[in-house]
């Protein structure tokens, strides 16, 4: 069978996390992996948008599509461009949106929705679907019948199944896109997922409902099959805690240092995991660690507790000083409030300045879907528009005029103390056209006037009326709570 696995796009040009990361879409990647008796293709249309010549060249039997929230509207683009060129190709969607909302994928273009992680799905659709089947026995698909009526299967969590199963991602099948995929100043990246899920629940995050509750680690010796696999200098370990099981870490850090891999790695870890184990950092920087993406969250106590991040301001502290001593460059993640004031601004970037944190990023406290705050906090939602849900909109009501906080949001994007970035240039992490690159993203983050576009309220967004189903559902069920 011929598989066309398709990563949509969605970015607004020259603006937004696209200017500091653009990962490989490792999902299809690993699903292409698994398919091996087939002919698979992935194309990227955040890089190349020839869906049509694709279409023609390849002929595919099944197109698969994937979906963040803000890649909602492009994705169903994509499923009506297919069928519209064809009938006969199957279409099946599937990622993070269409599992925590199916009902907006509910429609004529799809014939069936992946629920969940999609190795336990996609192969036994298309083991059917070859041998001419019924697709009543798939497990976590929702699926057209002929009536046209969609019909739920069973939900497999696949709770058993060990990480070390999953196929090698085919990297292969992306090596036309690799110099376009980046992390940071890094280019070309590859991304490696050691683990899944997270057993924390902050309340801004999806993560833990996606994989419903449960955390899962591939073993240290099939870490390091990935890792002989990458054929880029540097590899973006993109767990949500890559440094939540310190036995592993540490055996996978003796793994490449007796291999003797000449590589470069950054991650993304909780504070509290680094200030538990400052020795794991220490020995991960002789690794060949340089940067450490953190969600460090807020600059007070209370908003550390108003997201129910679980850690404290001082274990933030400790953890921005082990990773300063080690000379570890600091990507700093904060959660902006929109019910913040003037001196809560404030606050945030006197910190962001005396803990001299080089790289930041900013984002609007936003109840996504299928998160806690979605549902406590539904019925302040301003649109329905999932474009909006960039986190970089206050899609819930401002306690500043929204213009107002705008500016303040945007201000905290104004690095003016350049000392930091001349440390990082002396000490060889950072090269003169590094500091001028990251100059220009902060400078295009810091223009106020950017964010008012997709603004719910001053900007040009879809009504409510244009609601997608989820949101109506989502709608029908706040109303009967409400009763």
């Amino acid at each position: 069978m011929r598989i066309l696995l398709i990563q949509p796009d969605y970015q607004i040009a020259g603006f937004g996390f696209r200017l500091a990361a653009m990962p490989e879409p490792l999902h299809l990647e690993v699903l292409a992996g698994g398919l091996p008796d087939h002919d698979v293709r992935i194309l990227d249309m955040r890089i190349e948008a020839n869906l049509m010549s694709m279409l023609e060249e390849f002929q595919p039997h099944l197109v698969g599509v994937t979906a963040l929230t803000t890649e909602v509207y492009t994705a169903r683009d994509v499923l009506l461009a297919v069928k519209n060129y064809s009938e006969e190709i199957f279409t099946v969607v599937g990622g993070h949106h269409c599992t925590l909302m199916p009902e907006d994928f509910q429609i004529p273009q799809a014939d069936a929705i992946a629920i969940g992680e999609g190795e336990l799905v996609l192969p036994a659709l298309i083991e059917a679907l070859s041998d001419e089947r019924s697709l009543a026995q798939v497990p976590n698909l929702i699926w057209r019948n002929r009536d046209g009526r969609f019909v739920r299967n069973i939900r497999d969590v696949g709770a058993e199944r060990s990480m070390d199963s999953l196929p090698l991602p085919r990297r292969d099948l992306v090596s036309q896109y690799r110099e376009d995929y980046f992390f940071l100043f890094d280019k070309p990246d590859s991304s490696v997922a050691a683990s899944r899920g997270c057993p924390f629940k902050c309340n801004f995050c999806s993560v833990h409902e996606f994989y419903g509750g449960r955390t899962r680690q591939m073993s240290a010796t099939r870490v390091m099959e990935e890792i002989r696999a990458v054929n880029t200098k540097h590899i973006t370990f993109v767990d949500d805690n890559f440094l939540m099981n310190h036995r592993r870490e540490n055996e996978i850090a003796d793994l490449i240092r007796s291999e003797g891999l000449d590589l470069s790695f950054s991650m993304e870890a909780r504070s509290d995991s680094i200030v538990r184990h400052p020795e794991l950092v220490e020995k991960w920087v002789g690794t060949g660690l340089y940067a450490m993406l953190m969600g460090l969250e807020g600059a007070t106590e209370e908003a550390l507790a108003n997201v129910n991040k679980g850690t404290k301001l001082e274990t933030n502290d400790e953890a921005i000083r082990i990773l300063k001593a080690n000379g570890v460059i600091i990507w700093g993640a904060f959660i902006v409030d929109p019910m913040w004031s003037v001196d809560e601004f404030k606050k945030l970037d006197e910190y962001v300045h005396r803990m001299e944190i080089t790289h930041t990023q900013f984002t609007v406290l936003t109840p996504l879907v299928g998160t806690q705050l979605y549902r406590e906090r539904f019925n302040e939602l301003l649109t329905y528009d999932y474009t909006c849900y960039d986190t970089l909109h206050a899609v819930t009501p401002t306690k500043l005029p929204r213009t107002e906080f705008y500016k303040h949001f945007a201000n905290l994007y104004k690095q003016t103390d350049l000392g930091p970035y001349y440390d990082l240039v002396r000490a060889g992490k950072l090269s003169i056209e590094d500091c001028r690159r990251g100059k220009r993203m902060l400078d295009a983050m810091s223009h106020w006037e950017y964010y008012l576009d997709k603004d719910p309220v001053l900007g040009t967004v879809r009504s409510k009326s244009e609601a997608l189903p989820g949101a109506l559902a989502a709608y029908q069920r706040s109303a009967r709570a409400a009763q």
